[in-house]
Formats: C-alpha cells, structure tokens, sequence
C-alpha cells in the first residue's frame, strides 16, 4: 500500500538551500505542477519565493552548477513565482534518494532552518529504503508523520505523531528507550525504570505493553502488505 510520509531535512540539503544563506528570511514553496513531459520541453519545477528580489534569485542559483535556467513566472506583492531548470543526474542532498526510490514530493516548504516535504511512496518498504540511502549520504532526515495514502480514517490511518499515544505512554517509552531498555543486553531494568517514574514495577509493565500496543495498531496492523500473521 501507498504511503505518505511528512519529513524534514536541513536547509542545505536541498538544492535551492543556498538562497537562505544569502536571503535568511526566504521562504521558498512548490507549486503542484502535472508532469506532462516531452523529449523538449519537460516539465521543470515551479516555486514560490518570498522575500527577495526576483534578480538576486536568479544570481544566487545560477551560480550553481547544477541549475541550468531560472525564469520568473509572475509576481504578487510579497513573492514571485519562477521555473527553475535543473540537471537531476548531478544534483547532491535528499534529490537523488528520492529519485532512486520513486518518492513523489506532494509538497515542498523551505525555509533557513529546514525543509519539509510530503512524499508518497509506492509502500512501506520503499520509504524504509528511501530513509537508509539518505542515512547512508549522511542527510540527517527526521520523520514527523507517516499514514497510508487515501483518506485516512479511525480504520485505515497509520499516522505516527505525538497524538497517537497518551503523553504518560510516550514519556515511558521514551525513558525506557532511552536508558537502553530495548537493548541487548539490557542496560536498565524495569525496576529501575519503575522507580524513576514512581509506580510499581507491575504498573510500569502494564504502561509500556499498551503503549507498544498502542504503536503497533497505529501503524503495522494498519499496513495491508503484511498478511496475515495471526498464529494457527
């Protein structure tokens, strides 16, 4: 199943990042365009900038190797659109990971301290590999929100955010997590952590398997390409 994925990177990791060291307050949005192409005359990005002048785009990103053109569009009183033509083969940061991995960007926000994209991905596995190859490029990539593509609804959403659990369950995995809990061999036990969090060693128990629970619901039972895996 098709999955929609909310992350951000740093501002440099991009390749239009380069406007925010010039003009910090830039801030930079994709227009959804329909990719209708041809052999000459592709479809190339349409982007909104605010807060600087359409002149110093142009010079700013044309001093870039990787961007072949930059043409204003049209302009309102706080922004301008341009069309920026690009080579996709050359370009570094977060392009060539999601292009090895089939991510569609939905939407594309910029500003100085990090860029948020929408993705869609064909499943679940996809996007696990899209995030090991940006891993691997050393693009430190945070994961904000994931849900199936769709509407999402109380039986369908696979959303993954601070929502999902009760901030009691949350702080406990996170303690547990953090203290080494899940690790091999553990480095805390449950008795410590229980102390830590002023409950019973039961109760604590009892927390973390329905926040586990909880997290399992919310996003594996959601995902249809896991089968069934219920024991016979």
């Amino acid at each position: 199943m098709a999955v929609i994925a909310e992350i951000t990177v740093p501002a440099d990791t991009f390749i239009l990042g380069q406007i925010f060291h010039t003009i910090p307050d830039a801030v930079i949005e994709f227009e959804p365009v329909v990719p209708f192409r041809s052999k000459h005359k592709p479809n190339w990005p349409l982007v909104w900038i605010s807060h600087i002048e359409p002149a110093e785009v142009r010079t700013t990103l044309l001093e870039e190797e990787d961007i072949d053109a930059v043409d204003a569009i049209t302009s309102t009183e706080e922004k301008t659109l341009f069309e920026i033509q690009w080579n996709d083969d050359d370009i570094d940061g977060i392009i060539q990971p999601l292009i090895e991995y089939e991510g569609r960007v939905l939407k594309a926000t910029g500003t100085a301290n990090e860029w948020e994209f929408h993705l869609l991905f064909d499943s679940h596995m996809a996007l696990s590999e899209f995030n090991m190859e940006a891993t691997n490029r050393e693009i430190p990539v945070t994961l904000q929100k994931v849900h199936n593509s769709g509407v999402p609804n109380e039986n369908t959403s696979s959303t993954v955010d601070k929502t999902t659990l009760q901030p009691n369950y949350r702080d406990t995995l996170l303690l547990a997590y953090r203290n080494g809990y899940y690790d091999t061999p553990r480095t805390v036990q449950l008795s410590e952590l229980a102390q830590k969090e002023d409950i019973s060693d039961s109760a604590l128990s009892k927390r973390i398997r329905r926040a586990t629970a909880t997290l399992i619901e919310h996003t594996l039972l959601a995902d249809s390409e896991l089968g069934d895996t219920t024991l016979r």
